[in-house]
């Protein structure tokens, strides 16, 4: 999942510097900002029914109180891969190359947070009660 997350991100950056010119620093900036949110928004819906299926269900305004917390939670994510991004850009290291540095980087802490935050289980006893 957090592959085709990935790749999402990488779709829409490269659509929007290769084919829609965004190539000077602030642009490719933006194009990061875009093809992050949109990658949160498709990775919101995979976790929530592929990773955390077990996870409680919330419907309605819970749903967006949900994908709510989870921009929030990739908030941590997106701060640090902007930040990576600005500063590889500024050292000229390849956009693409770059893009995948945050994407590593960000998978791990979002992942955490997600699970801990997120998509709270029900914990599991492994000791029978009574």
């Amino acid at each position: 999942m957090g592959f085709s997350a990935a790749a999402v991100n990488l779709g829409v950056m490269m659509l929007l510097v290769e084919v829609l010119g965004f190539t000077s620093f602030s642009l490719k900036n933006i194009a990061n900002i875009v093809s992050i949110e949109i990658s949160i928004a498709f990775n919101f819906t995979l976790s929530r029914f592929w990773t955390w299926g077990d996870a409680p269900r919330r419907q309605g305004k819970s749903l967006i109180g949900q994908f709510l917390l989870f921009n929030s939670a990739a908030l941590t994510g997106v701060v640090v891969r902007i930040g990576l991004f600005g500063l590889f850009e500024f050292y000229g290291l390849n956009y693409i190359l770059n893009v995948c540095l945050g994407i590593g980087t960000a998978a791990i802490i979002d992942f955490i947070l997600y699970d801990r935050i997120v998509f709270r289980r029900k914990k599991v006893s492994l000791v029978k009660e009574g």
